[in-house]
Formats: C-alpha cells, sequence, structure tokens
C-alpha cells in the first residue's frame, strides 16, 4: 500500500468525482482510476459505490477513511519533524564527555551552541571514557569527547587537542614560586589526585613509575574543581590537565619536565552510523572553540 494511493483516495472522498479528483492532483484519470482500483484489490473490498460520474463512500470506505487520513497526517507530521531535525529546529542531542575535559571549552560550546539553535535541546552526560565508549557503540550518544584514539573498534575518534598535565598548588604551598619541577622532584610530596578508575590517573602513575619516584596519594576525588580547591586551600599540591584548571585564580600552576607529560582529546563518533546535523554541527563550533581558548582569545 503506497502512500500516495491514501492521498488520491482522500482526494476522490473530498471531491466525490473522479474526473476533478484527477484534475485536482496533476495526474490522468486513467492513472488515478488504475490506483484506486490497485488499492480496492489490495484491501479485497470496494471503498466507492459508482453513480453515473459521483462516488460515494461505501461503509468500508467510511472506515478506511478514518484510516487513511491518520495515516496521511503522521506521514506529513514525521516529513516536518525530519525537516526540522535537518534545520536544528527541533529534536535533541545527546554528549557524552570525560569529566576532565578542559572546563573552558564545553560551557562555553553548549552555551553558543543554544543561542544558535534554542530549539535543540542538549543533553550532556560526564562518563568515564570507558563507559562514554560503551555508551556511544550502543547508539546512546551522539558524540564523544574523550581520549584520542579511542580503545574500542567499533568507536572510531579525530584528534582535536593534545594538552600538557602540570602541577597546582596553593600560594602557601612550598613550590608556589617554582617556575618548573622535574618528577623526581615530586618524590614523595603529598598529592590530591583523581581516582584509578581516571585514565588521567593512570597516566600520572605511569609517569611515577618511569622516573623512579614515589607517588604519595593523600586525597582522592573526581572533579577537577574538588582537586583544585583543595590545593588551594593547604600543603597539598595536584597534577591535573593545563587548560582545565586555567583561571583558577587560588593557585599556581607549575609545568612539570623531563619529561613532559601530556594527553590527546579527541571527538568520537560511533564507528558505521550516520552522523547528526546537531552532532556535526556542534563538533564544529567545538574545533573553533578550543583554538580561540587555547589561543587566549574570547570567542
Amino acid at each position: 500500500m503506497e502512500l500516495r494511493h491514501l492521498r488520491y483516495f482522500l482526494t476522490i472522498v473530498e471531491l466525490d468525482n473522479l474526473s476533478r479528483a484527477a484534475e485536482k492532483l496533476c495526474v490522468a484519470q486513467s492513472t488515478l482510476s488504475h490506483a484506486l482500483r490497485q488499492l480496492e484489490e489490495e484491501l479485497g473490498i470496494a471503498l466507492f459505490d459508482r453513480v453515473g460520474r459521483t462516488m460515494r463512500l461505501t461503509q468500508a470506505g467510511r472506515v478506511f477513511r478514518d484510516y487513511a487520513a491518520r495515516t496521511c497526517n503522521e506521514a506529513t507530521r514525521a516529513k516536518r519533524a525530519m525537516q526540522e531535525l535537518n534545520e536544528l529546529d527541533a529534536g535533541t542531542f545527546t554528549l557524552g564527555a570525560i569529566p576532565v575535559f578542559p572546563l573552558a571549552f564545553l560551557p562555553r560550546t553548549v552555551s553558543a551552541f543554544n543561542q544558535r539553535h534554542p530549539k535543540v535541546r542538549i543533553v550532556v552526560q560526564d562518563l568515564l571514557a570507558a563507559q562514554l565508549e560503551e555508551k556511544l557503540a550502543l547508539g546512546m550518544l551522539d558524540l564523544g569527547i574523550a581520549f584520542h584514539p579511542a580503545s574500542r573498534d567499533d568507536v572510531e575518534s579525530e584528534p582535536l587537542f593534545s594538552e600538557r598535565l602540570v602541577l597546582a598548588v596553593g600560594r602557601e604551598h612550598p613550590f608556589a614560586r617554582k617556575r618548573r619541577v622535574q618528577w623526581r622532584t615530586l618524590d614523595s610530596i603529598p598529592l590530591a589526585l583523581f581516582p584509578p578508575k581516571f585514565s588521567t590517573r593512570i597516566l600520572i602513575e605511569d609517569a611515577f613509575k618511569a622516573a623512579n619516584v614515589q607517588l604519595q596519594v593523600a586525597v582522592e576525588m573526581d572533579s577537577t574543581e574538588s582537586l583544585l580547591a583543595v590545593a588551594a586551600e593547604g600543603q597539598l599540591a595536584t597534577i591535573v590537565p593545563e587548560t582545565a584548571a586555567t583561571g583558577f585564580e587560588r593557585v599556581n600552576l607549575i609545568p612539570i619536565t623531563q619529561p613532559e607529560l601530556s594527553r590527546q582529546l579527541g571527538l568520537l563518533w560511533p564507528k558505521g552510523a550516520g552522523r547528526t546535523r546537531a552532532a556535526t554541527t556542534f563538533a564544529g563550533m567545538l574545533k573553533e572553540m578550543s583554538m580561540a581558548v587555547r589561543k587566549g582569545q574570547k570567542a
């Protein structure tokens, strides 16, 4: 059963006449008559009584009219909804981001996207990298922001930027006036760090092992803001992504050298799945925003 056949049927119902219906639909009367015959054969019942040139609905035709009208209306609504999605005038965009993603980038991009496309609802989920990749693979997210490259074969990624990890200390910390430190300098220094479930924590542990330095974790916290706040209050230091800490006024950021430690962040997509217009638009804005922020520009 074709949608056009339903529309032909409803036009005939409206005008009670085959020739006038054909004229309105801009099709040959023979084409319209053939389509009606196909529809009745498929349904196995007559929809009209032919009285001269007048077409009158049978009882079956009256019942079928309601179903045909609802179907055509739903098809029209579906087409309109798809147009609105394509034009970013409707829909929901679901984004997953690791908790330690630079704070300056994401809120600004979300705000800018909302201002341009206020009818699109944005849902942002804070997820660990493994959880984020799993949700992407299952089609539960439109876009992810995590580490590049992705660890799963069913998730693809593209590089966004690389950033270094730095030591953050309060203004009264013994290291507060240092311009840089080496990993060996951090031997047995009390630190506040992310828990071991975070990929950033694993990077830090590997750096300590490579430098043959003792790691002393005094406090574990789940967010960059909390780690920086603890460091600002006392004698604890923390190691966080540089851009995530930029703008936090009560701490000093000190580069760690020999070697510098960095991580690569990227945009993650479900492999082989279509990318929504909202996701690709947001990804483009995020790339522009990250470049502007990293250059110190006001985006």
